[in-house]
């Protein structure tokens, strides 16, 4: 396992760390403990969650996530996991609903922030988080009021670094402009969807913006909902698969897609050829990418976990990396035909 340094911070993540959107929800607690220590084990020190985990979120489970991951946190030396979690932002319309989580009211003023980072901390059951993020914007409340708010909970000692989850490219320069003029907190990373079939939103502004402000990008649904796996091979959803169960993934966000699932089928042909596994080859391009700090991956059963964790140790020859970057090309312009 391969460790980067996360932006200006002064931390050093794995490579591959384990997100947790499963644990507590599809994975029962058990396993869930289980996972946690077989990616510790194997040299994973970025465990990344969130107060609305698991996924998808209820009010039923609200919060289990971050339990399991404080029951576990107990067995370990604190200093050696790098702690991840996020706040809910305000909910869009259309999208899930958060009237569970402080009764709505989930922007990032200061009051919100405050009160989600105490909560965050007794489920987690520890005294401070290395690394808290906005889990999308929040528009209505003016960025230099949310990194005051921020700069509050640093100099309290509860949060360590900050950063952003589902940002856009204008959001995270404002963030960088705005911490350096009035130093502030900067922000030391950006988790966002990053795979080999989602690629181009992030390219087309954000990687700029991380290259030239120093901001780590932490890639999630690296494997596409599992569509990069290979598992939905001919368009067929196995049952008890995330895409079989949950539309919300397979339709809303089109991970079950005819684009997405024939260019996973084309990527795996291209693993095969190389003699890689579709995930081996899904997680060492996304970690071959400068701008990538860590790839972030949840799993729901210990074999997926073993797989991700091998591929930690993958490099890409040049012929596959043309190989893949030959694909993409043909697929963007294609994009506008259909």
């Amino acid at each position: 396992m391969d460790y980067r340094r996360l932006g200006r911070s002064g931390l050093r993540v794995s490579t591959v760390g384990l997100g947790t959107m499963t644990l507590g929800g599809m994975v029962g607690e058990a396993d869930s403990l289980r996972q946690l220590d077989r990616a510790f084990d194997s040299g994973v020190n970025l465990v990344d969650t969130a107060e609305q985990y698991p996924s998808p979120p209820s009010a039923r489970r609200y919060g289990a996530s971050e339990r399991v991951v404080g029951k576990w946190l107990k067995t370990k030396p604190r200093d050696a996991v790098i702690l991840a979690t996020k706040l809910c932002g305000p909910t869009v319309e259309g999208g899930w609903g958060m009237a569970h989580i402080r009764h709505g009211l989930t922007a990032f003023d200061r009051f919100h922030l405050e009160s989600a980072v105490d909560a965050s901390l007794k489920r987690l059951g520890t005294d401070h988080i290395d690394l808290y993020q906005t889990h999308w914007p929040d528009r209505e409340i003016p960025l230099l009021d949310q990194l005051e708010a921020i700069e509050r909970l640093t100099a309290s000692g509860k949060v360590r670094y900050f950063a952003a989850s589902n940002e856009t490219a204008w959001g995270l320069t404002k963030l960088a402009t705005l911490a350096e003029t009035h130093d502030l907190p900067r922000v030391v990373a950006v988790q966002n969807a990053y795979s080999l079939v989602q690629r181009d939103d992030f390219e087309a502004g954000l990687a700029e913006v991380c290259a030239r402000e120093d901001v780590g990008l932490m890639a999630y649904s690296v494997l596409a909902m599992g569509a990069l796996t290979a598992k939905y091979s001919g368009g067929r959803f196995p049952r008890g698969t995330r895409l079989a169960k949950f539309a919300t993934y397979r339709d809303d966000w089109g991970y079950g897609s005819r684009r997405v699932l024939d260019l996973a089928d084309r990527y795996a042909t291209i693993a095969a050829e190389a003699g890689l596994s579709a995930v081996e080859m899904a997680i060492a391009w996304v970690v071959s990418r400068p701008f990538t700090a860590t790839a972030l991956s949840s799993c729901t059963r210990l074999k997926q976990l073993d797989a991700l964790l091998k591929a930690a140790d993958v490099s890409l020859d040049g012929d596959t990396l043309a190989a893949i970057d030959a694909v993409h090309a043909e697929t963007r312009l294609k994009s506008h035909e259909r």
